[in-house]
């Protein structure tokens, strides 16, 4: 309840329940029909002012016409090369636009509403950047020139769409045949050997676990950073068949 409301709703109030009393001591002396009347009058207006105070739900008026641009979105971005338009989407060009098309089947963005949804592209956008980035919403608002609720909306549906289709990409591996095929995966992006391997899964063995934790250990900064990058890679490459 704001300050103006909370200031009038007591203010009727106070005056309905001194004009009820101002009745009330009338009643114990003579006055005639007339002031009667009157007092009832006065008590009906009060009563009939705080029930329409408690049916009105703004005293002040809204601002809707905030100023709002896209322009940023629809000719900024996409004269980005690949390397700045992966800064802000944290993903290439290409993987963003097999997702849109992974994601624009799904029926949460299949509407019939008068009010046509914003493209899947501008939703996925919106989503990614309030995923991979430290913005406010309201800088994310700014940016993309929609609101605050709309940001929430759009990153509801995206997170919708994407877990429907989990199982098509998330899936462990069964039979021999894709548990060699995970295998050489993780060699690839983790430059593990077989030494590697073997020392993994005969970690029962003091000498193993303690060669295991001197390969470990030797690992620098920078093979990690390049190992998370081929992974992320690698990753791409498989759900989008890049």
């Amino acid at each position: 309840m704001s300050r103006v409301r909370k200031e009038l709703q007591q203010t009727i109030e106070e005056k309905l329940i001194e004009n009820i009393l101002l009745e009330l001591d009338e009643d114990n002396t003579d006055s005639n029909d007339e002031q009667e009347e009157e007092q009832e009058e006065i008590s009906e207006f009060f009563m009939l002012s705080l029930l329409a105070l408690n049916e009105v739900r703004y005293l002040e008026p809204r601002i809707y016409n905030i100023a709002k641009s896209q322009h940023w979105y629809n000719n900024i971005l996409p004269s980005y090369d690949d390397g700045r338009f992966k800064k802000i989407m944290r993903m290439f060009p290409e993987s963003f636009k097999e997702l849109v098309k992974l994601l624009n089947i799904h029926p949460i963005f299949q509407s019939n509403h008068i009010t046509q949804q914003a493209p899947v592209e501008l939703q996925l956008a919106v989503f990614l950047r309030r995923l991979g980035s430290k913005e406010s919403i309201f800088s994310i608002c700014s940016r993309y020139g929609i609101a605050e609720g709309t940001v929430i909306l759009y990153c509801k549906r995206i997170m919708k769409a994407i877990i429907s289709n989990k199982a098509k990409f998330i899936k462990w591996p069964t039979d021999e045949r894709s548990r060699e095929f995970v295998h050489a995966g993780f060699e690839a992006i983790g430059e593990l050997h077989n030494d590697a391997w073997e020392n993994y899964k005969n970690n029962d063995d003091d000498s193993n676990e303690d060669n295991e934790d001197n390969n470990f250990d030797n690992v620098s900064d920078e093979n990690l950073k390049r190992a998370g990058e081929a992974k992320r890679n690698w990753i791409m490459r498989k759900l989008f068949m890049l």
